[in-house]
């Protein structure tokens, strides 16, 4: 028996929020547009939104403070913001920091929760989301899950609920087409680390496999374009892939790459998509042991020869080692072992595991 939700309505293909984004009357006559500070200003999804919302006679303000790797400060205080201009709905214009943020943004609004119960619940209904990604790679236009940073807990957590899955989502390749190289390939290996830990997730399901092997073949055509110029054409297939991966993990969640990553992003300052990057390959060697099939799949789809054909081709585009003490890795292991995604890996995780796994980073 398994499951399917996936209540996010999706608009796709150039110029979708002109064509399609009369549907925004629905949520209300007040929108919180939250974004960083300088992408959606510059790349044209911004203006784009604006547009059909002054179209629309729907009034509008702009929270543009999301950090890379949105804090639960920030949120609090977009959404104090939020409530002192009355919204009726949020947009999440950008990567997937803004997004996150603004499903986070949307559940504050409407629940006091503190800093613990903003990440267990339980959560009433949030305000209507909209998501507007400008990047390909973290789907998140299309799941259940805001990821933030908790100073508290001296790590990133996610809220995960379906109550914040976006009503709907504007996916226009046009607004990927400024993204510069670093960020182009950070954000397609963190697409492609949702399509193969969906796939290898012990909570993976005939559906949510369809949903991965079609990201996978995206994606994987493109790995070797992501360097220097990028034209519109892999762009729209980098962006499709990127959003096929996030309705999986919707449905999945994700696997030990992304619990042992968020350690080397929020002690470390390396990029979520880099992080996982380099721990890809030491995962899909553990999948070949206990998913053989699985794993001959992915190379197939991917177009590679094996194993050793990927990892040279993350270690081209991601390097290959990060500075780690014994004292680093051992706390890394003790906050890993515990979390949802270790315990949807489908192999015995141990803290001996993660450990060399760590210490090859640093090799």
């Amino acid at each position: 028996m398994f499951t399917y939700y996936m209540p996010t309505k999706v608009f796709f293909g150039k110029a979708c929020v002109a064509q399609s984004g009369e549907v925004l009357a629905d949520l209300g006559r007040k929108a919180l547009l939250v974004t960083g500070r300088h992408s959606a200003k510059v790349n044209g999804s911004q203006a784009a939104v604006v547009e059909k919302l002054d179209e629309l006679g729907i009034s509008w303000f702009l929270f543009d403070e999301v950090e890379n790797n949105p804090s639960v400060a920030t949120i609090r205080k977009a959404a104090a913001f939020a409530l002192e201009k009355g919204v009726d709905f949020v947009i999440g214009i950008g990567g997937g920091s803004p997004m996150d943020a603004a499903k986070a943004i949307a559940l504050v609004c409407t629940n006091e929760l503190d800093d613990e119960q903003l990440f267990i619940g339980p959560y009433g209904k949030p305000l209507p989301i909209v998501a507007v990604p400008t990047t390909a790679g973290t789907g998140s236009e299309v799941t259940k899950v805001s990821v933030l940073t908790n100073p508290k807990a001296g790590t990133k957590q996610s809220i995960n609920t379906p109550l914040i899955f976006p009503t709907y989502a504007f996916v226009d390749p046009a607004f990927t087409e400024s993204v510069p190289e670093t960020v182009t390939i950070d954000t397609a290996i963190d697409a492609l680390s949702h399509a193969v830990e969906g796939y290898m997730s012990t909570a993976s399901t005939p559906m949510s496999d369809v949903w991965a092997e079609e990201a996978m073949r995206f994606l994987g055509v493109h790995l070797t374009d992501l360097k220097g110029d990028v034209s519109p054409v892999v762009r729209e297939d980098l962006l499709y892939g990127s959003t096929l991966a996030g309705i999986t993990i919707a449905q999945t969640g994700t696997t030990m790459v992304h619990s042992m990553g968020y350690m080397l992003t929020y002690y470390k300052g390396i990029s979520h998509g880099r992080a996982n990057g380099l721990l890809l390959p030491a995962y899909m060697k553990l999948m070949e042991e206990t998913m053989a099939d699985k794993a001959e799949k992915v190379w197939a789809i991917l177009g590679l020869a094996g194993l050793d054909d990927f990892t040279a081709l993350m270690k081209d585009l991601m390097g290959d080692t990060v500075d780690l003490s014994d004292e680093e890795i051992k706390k890394f292991v003790t906050m890993t072992l515990p979390t949802g995604g270790v315990q949807r890996t489908p192999y015995p995780v141990t803290a001996e595991l993660l450990t060399h796994i760590y210490q090859q980073l640093a090799i």
